[in-house]
């Protein structure tokens, strides 16, 4: 499937949101200020209720845009209802088209609808993943255009091709002869893009974790175990920090024999 696509969005969601708090109006700062408050809680309802406040005085602000797509992807995963999840996805990709309408300048803007899309693709079938597969790549890109130095872009690019080059056997099929391939995909490709976000954020575990998944696709378990041994040295921050450092544990517990038998084998 393309599950690979679908990156931790709270993550890297949260990130849109340094930067845009511009407000012409001091109640709309007042609700994004309750809104973030809440959205660091993860109370996703809670803020959602503030920022349509503030989108009914400011409808066309960008920051509260970003931050209600947000907090609708935040409740595709919180829901157990498949057609509740869904409902919200498309909800987060509404409001992370008008974000871009609202400012097609916005590097920002255009990761998010990247996410947005690549949420999207667990709630529709075979073909139209294959046209949103197109859509998160071109996003990404173009926020990496706008701002080559976003280490959140260069992930998002970076899971793209990840999904896209390690795609099963009956998607590609599908992708080349029915609806006319997808653009060219790599696991070397996904290395670059996650090494680049490491040079960029190396604090970040996630870009860490993510090159240590790239080098496992790539049967490189030498590789994947040095990046592991490098997310267990960064302190975590989050819950998905604390799930990477116990994978780590476990690549690092399991690749000691493999290591051993090739010794052997190698003498």
């Amino acid at each position: 499937m393309l599950q690979s696509w679908a990156v931790n969005a709270p993550a890297l969601l949260a990130a849109l949101l340094a930067g845009q708090l511009l407000a012409e109006d001091p109640r709309v700062a007042g609700f994004i200020a309750q809104g973030d408050a809440s959205d660091a809680r993860h109370e996703s309802k809670a803020a959602l209720a503030v920022l349509q406040q503030a989108e009914a005085i400011e409808p066309q602000n960008l920051g509260v845009l970003l931050r209600i797509s947000k907090q609708y992807t935040d409740l595709i995963d919180a829901t157990k209802v498949k057609e509740d999840a869904k409902g919200f996805a498309e909800k987060a990709l509404d409001y992370g088209k008008r974000a871009v309408a609202r400012d097609a300048n916005s590097a920002k803007a255009h990761l998010n609808l990247s996410i947005c899309y690549g949420k999207m693709t667990d709630f529709v079938g075979n073909k139209t993943k294959m046209e949103y597969a197109k859509i998160i790549r071109d996003e990404a890109q173009r926020s990496i255009v706008l701002d080559p130095k976003d280490d959140y872009a260069w992930h998002v690019l970076g899971r793209w091709h990840s999904g896209v080059a390690n795609l099963n056997g009956v998607l590609k099929a599908l992708a080349s002869f029915v609806y006319g391939g997808l653009p060219p995909a790599s696991n070397e490709d996904a290395v670059r893009c996650f090494k680049k976000s490491i040079e960029i954020a190396p604090q970040r575990m996630m870009h860490h974790a993510e090159l240590a998944h790239a080098y496992q696709q790539m049967s490189k378990p030498d590789l994947a175990a040095q990046v592991w041994q490098n997310v267990l040295g960064i302190r975590a921050v989050d819950a998905q920090d604390e799930a990477y450092q116990k994978e780590a544990k476990l690549a690092l517990e399991q690749v000691k024999p493999t290591r051993g038998a090739q010794g052997v084998a190698g003498r």
